[in-house]
C-alpha cells in the first residue's frame, strides 16, 4: 500500500483556558473568508502562561469589525483621521496583547448519537498590554 501522509499532522488538543484578562501574543494572521462569504482575518493567539495558541476569527466586513478594530488598536495601529486603518500583518505580528476570556457550555453529538456538553473558553474581548514583565524567551 502507498500513501502520501507528508500533510499529516496530530490533532489539535483543546485546553480549557482559565476565565479573565490573559496575556496573549500574535503568533499569526492570516486573511480568509467565512462561510458565509466575509472577509476575515484568522489569528492565532498564544498564551504567555500556558504556550496554549488558540485562533480568533475577525471579521473584516462593516458593522462587524469590532474585534478586528480592538485588535488593531491594541498593537498600537493608529487610525486616520477619516477612521481608516492602514496596516500589515507584518505591523502586528509578535505584539503581545491582552484578551478577556470567557467559558460557555459546548453541546455537540457524539458517535452513539448522545448530546455531550462540555465546556470551552472563548476570547470576547482585546485591549493594549498592560506593564507586566514579559518573558522574552517564550
Amino acid at each position: 500500500m502507498k500513501h502520501d501522509m507528508s500533510g499529516e499532522k496530530a490533532p489539535t488538543r483543546k485546553r480549557l483556558l482559565p476565565e479573565g484578562w490573559r496575556n496573549f501574543e500574535i503568533f499569526s494572521c492570516e486573511p480568509s473568508v467565512s462561510k458565509g462569504g466575509n472577509e476575515m482575518f484568522i489569528f492565532e493567539l498564544k498564551d504567555e502562561e500556558t504556550q496554549y495558541v488558540d485562533k480568533i476569527y475577525a471579521v473584516a466586513v462593516q458593522g462587524k469589525r469590532w474585534l478586528l478594530k480592538s485588535i488593531l488598536t491594541a498593537c498600537g495601529v493608529p487610525a486616520g483621521q477619516d477612521g481608516v486603518y492602514d496596516w500589515e500583518i507584518s505591523s502586528i505580528l509578535n505584539k503581545r496583547i491582552q484578551g478577556l476570556v470567557e467559558h460557555e457550555d459546548n453541546e455537540w453529538i457524539n458517535r452513539d448519537g448522545e448530546t455531550v456538553t462540555t465546556k470551552q473558553h472563548r476570547i470576547i474581548e482585546i485591549k493594549p498590554a498592560e506593564e507586566v514583565e514579559w518573558d522574552a524567551e517564550k
